[in-house]
């Protein structure tokens, strides 16, 4: 049997994650949105909210959030079959709650003009155009960022420096969102928390299955 073909089986696990995540985050996102219409939205930015400056060149940090979320799933899913078990758990069960949250406690946000005709400007604009300001709390932005972070946590494959990368990203990433002013502050901890609480719930549950 060639390396190829040893490598399969691992390749199609990953793959078959790797697609459950992006299929259930859009659907969470987007699929969500279609149970809002008539429904009162919150406000969620606050007094703190109203002293953060609008930087359209942060719109790059929340571009390249995008692919950096490939990498790291598909790094953290090659692990080990068991860690690719605890991550896809966690991470599905935190997007679901988070699909919940927007439903119950659906949120919004006054969002700035866009004057000018800059190149960062002209990003920040697309991104709006194509992502009205719901389905805030929490950010997936956030979320997403932080399971590629806490991914990384005990594995053996993955260098450490890469793990210390993902951590200043997420970092980045928290501040991004505010910055281009697609979340408010109060979206950032509880994508966080969120995350945690799902990665420990997937801790107890393998812990009960052995």
């Amino acid at each position: 049997m060639d390396r190829k073909t040893e490598r399969l089986p691992k390749a199609l696990y990953v793959a078959g994650d790797l697609a459950a995540i992006v299929i259930t985050q859009v659907l969470v996102y987007f699929g969500t949105r279609f149970f809002l219409a008539g429904r009162e939205l919150h406000v969620l930015t606050g007094a703190l909210d109203a002293h953060i400056p609008f930087i359209p060149a942060w719109i790059v940090v929340y571009l390249l959030a995008f692919p950096t979320w490939v990498i790291g799933a598909v790094l953290i899913l090659s692990e080990s079959r068991s860690h690719a078990r605890l991550f896809l758990r966690a991470y599905i069960l935190a997007l679901l709650l988070a699909g919940l949250i927007f439903l119950l406690w659906p949120g919004t946000m006054a969002r700035p003009q866009l004057l000018g005709d800059g190149f960062f400007i002209r990003l920040t604009r697309l991104i709006y155009e194509a992502d009205t300001p719901t389905n805030l709390c929490p950010s997936l932005h956030v979320l997403s960022s932080f399971f590629c972070w806490r991914g990384t946590l005990g594995c053996r494959k993955i260098p450490s420096w890469y793990s210390v990368f993902n951590l200043i990203f997420l970092i980045l990433v928290c501040f991004s969102v505010l910055f281009v002013k697609q979340h408010a502050l109060i979206d950032i901890p509880v994508a966080i928390l969120l995350g945690e609480a799902t990665v420990r719930v997937s801790l107890f549950l393998d812990s009960r299955t052995k």
